[in-house]
């Protein structure tokens, strides 16, 4: 069982992400970058016991003027509901490799 919580610093809703990723049975943490402060972001991609991939990312703010969740009043159960609609989930890990590949090419420039 992975601790995400532990891994993000205790970021804001990282119980509820460490809930959707241990219920898709997460079994390793392929790439993670987050920011744990009054605001801050996840993003984070999981593979999982079925070979397949789980990515999401979200921003958090310290209250409801900056935090559209906590603004909306949504319940545990409904934000667990919104990280899994919102995520990508890659077939396989050759398919979630070739994503990466193409994002991180990008990112130096290498693709227009």
């Amino acid at each position: 069982m992975l601790d995400i919580i532990e891994m993000v610093g205790g970021a804001r809703y990282s119980t509820f992400l460490n809930d959707v990723v241990n219920e898709l049975k997460g079994v390793n943490v392929l790439r993670l970058e987050y920011e744990s402060d009054y605001q801050g972001f996840v993003d984070i991609d999981v593979l999982l016991e079925n070979g397949k991939v789980f990515s999401y990312m979200y921003n958090y703010g310290s209250c409801s003027g900056c935090d559209t969740w906590e603004a909306e009043g949504y319940s545990y159960e409904q934000i667990k509901q919104i990280m899994l609609k919102e995520s990508t989930m890659f077939d396989n890990i050759e398919l979630y490799n070739k994503w990466r590949l193409m994002v991180e090419n990008k990112n130096r420039g290498k693709l227009t």
